[in-house]
């Protein structure tokens, strides 16, 4: 068992060359003794560190980290160091810095700042998967996986590193017409029931749905706001539903979710706070986005809320 492990990501956008200025920081600080080095696909035989775990890599890498840790039952706070694309998560603690000054942090900081993290379970796999930031289906899910598709293609590949975040609306304005098409043909579109905590007082939801969002933290992809009033800490998985409508403008929803005013439009989005736990049925097997990537697909999903789960080293 090391005194301080570190996770990191050779294949993330900045991987490399992390891995070497941590290694010189290590070091030039003399730290080095006690801290072992993994790669995110040596987890499965390591054991939780002593001391801290620290995490080099986007976001994917630090949501693979830490369910990794939380199915060792590990407790260690974390210290983050931004090696990804968006680095959405390292932002929300002040970490977005460079490598010197994040390992500074990392390494030898002392302040820190609770995380809740949320907790989904599908009938076809036997394991708790987590969400840290943010979660969908619907829209935004298959905007994703037309995504992950397209760049493939190496025009479209490089169409989106032209485009940069202005790809995932190009993709969203093509769902959204062909969710029109579905709809002025009658075909059937996404319906979902939600049964929410029978303490909480709440009436079930059941109906149509464009999207669905469950976050922990109020963005999803840096350039949309679904859930304004999320916190990391606060106790709260938030829930924002889309409904189905022919009477609205998708675009112009489109466009009041960029600056998170979506909320006032009652009679088309629906919006709580809970505790949960949530049961999801939908009426047909949808792709999950969690943390930013697909990692299955399901018609059935269990969510709960775990606070406070962890503990992350940050600026202060």
């Amino acid at each position: 068992m090391s005194r301080i492990l570190i996770i990191h990501n050779p294949r993330s956008r900045r991987g490399g060359q992390c891995h070497s200025n941590m290694k010189r920081w290590l070091e030039a600080a003399g730290l080095e003794d006690g801290v072992e080095f993994a790669e995110i696909t040596e987890l499965e035989n390591i054991e939780p560190p002593e001391e801290r775990l620290v995490v080099a890599g986007g976001d994917g890498t630090i949501n693979s980290a830490l369910e990794w840790l939380y199915s060792k039952e590990g407790t260690c706070p974390i210290g983050l160091i931004p090696a990804g694309t968006a680095n959405c998560l390292a932002a929300s603690f002040g970490l977005n810095l460079k490598d010197a000054e994040a390992c500074e942090i990392a390494f030898r900081g002392n302040n820190r700042r609770p995380l809740d993290i949320l907790t989904y379970r599908v009938p076809e796999e036997d394991r708790t998967r987590l969400i840290l930031q943010s979660s969908s289906l619907g829209l935004p899910s298959n905007v994703g996986v037309s995504y992950e598709r397209l760049r493939q293609s190496w025009f479209w590949r490089a169409l989106f590193r032209l485009l940069g975040t202005t790809s995932y609306n190009l993709l969203a304005f093509f769902e959204i017409y062909h969710q029109r098409r579905r709809e002025r043909r009658n075909e059937p579109v996404l319906s979902m029931k939600i049964v929410f905590p029978p303490g909480e007082n709440r009436p079930d939801f059941e109906g149509d749905v464009l999207a669905f969002f469950l976050h922990n933290e109020p963005t999803i992809g840096g350039n949309l706001v679904p859930c304004p009033k999320a916190k990391l800490d606060d106790g709260l998985m938030d829930v924002c539903i889309f409904r189905s409508s022919r009477s609205h403008s998708y675009l112009r929803m489109l466009s009041r979710l960029g600056k998170g005013s979506h909320l006032e439009d009652e009679d088309v989005v629906v919006y709580h706070q809970t505790a949960g736990p949530l049961q999801v049925s939908l009426s047909l097997s949808q792709p999950f986005n969690s943390d930013g990537d697909i990692w299955l697909e399901s018609a059935e999903f269990e969510f709960a809320l775990k606070p406070a789960r962890f503990d992350i080293i940050d600026a202060g």
